[in-house]
């Protein structure tokens, strides 16, 4: 089998994976994932959808990266049609499926929906990046940080997580006057999914997982003899 095609049947069980784990930390109802924490907010605050707020959040996400690679790769640009195509799979869980309407009322139910919601978004992320096509926003924007201070993926997500969720607690205040979205949910995302995508990592990969050609040379340094290889 060919390599793009290996990678292109890791690619998209990855989006659905990682889509669905999104959804699933809003159903948990103890506070959504970081990476949907300013997507969540943004539509609370518009009331638009939550796979269109998504969309609208991670379109601006990939105009960070511009600026910060100074330059319009395809690698990049891509991103754009993938922010609405992850949008249209979160809505078709949220909406289509319902599972914006699923509640579960025992306490034992919610912690196993987050459970579930942090390895799917963990394997989700994985998945997509190691497959080396078409990161989502948030994770490309990720591993272009992790490039320039070179550093794994997993260790740099944690951070990037955190300033996510910093984020959308001050659009809340700000707009709604209070935090939403944000909880106990929120914090096991935010110690639990970097780290296990960094295990994962280690446990399958090689070397790390951002070391991308294409992003590789996006962020190599004015002296050739600077740039990192593999």
């Amino acid at each position: 089998m060919p390599d793009f095609a290996k990678r292109f049947i890791q690619y998209v069980p990855g989006i659905f994976i990682l889509a669905l784990g999104t959804v699933l930390f809003s159903s948990c109802q103890l506070g959504v994932s970081s990476l949907v924490s300013v997507p969540f907010t943004t539509a609370t605050i518009t009331g638009l959808s939550l796979g269109n707020a998504t969309s609208l959040v991670f379109g601006l996400l990939v105009i960070v990266e511009i600026i910060l690679v100074k330059s319009l790769p395809l690698k990049i640009l891509l991103q754009l049609p993938f922010s609405f195509l992850f949008g249209a799979v979160v809505d078709f869980y949220n909406v289509d499926l319902g599972l914006k309407d699923f509640v579960v009322t025992s306490l034992i139910g919610k912690i196993a929906l987050l459970i579930a919601a942090v390895i799917a978004t963990s394997v989700g992320a994985f998945l997509m990046v190691n497959s080396k096509l078409i990161l989502n926003p948030p994770d490309g924007l990720v591993e272009i940080i992790a490039l320039k201070k070179e550093k794994r993926f997993g260790q740099v997500k944690f951070y990037f997580d955190l300033t996510m969720i910093t984020l959308a607690f001050l659009l809340g205040m700000i707009f709604l006057g209070q935090p939403n979205g944000i909880g106990f949910g929120t914090l096991t995302a935010l110690l639990c999914v970097g780290r296990l995508i960094h295990f994962i990592e280690v446990k399958t990969s090689k070397h790390p997982i951002e070391e991308t050609d294409e992003y590789a040379q996006m962020v190599a340094p004015d002296d050739p003899s600077d740039v990192k290889t593999p």
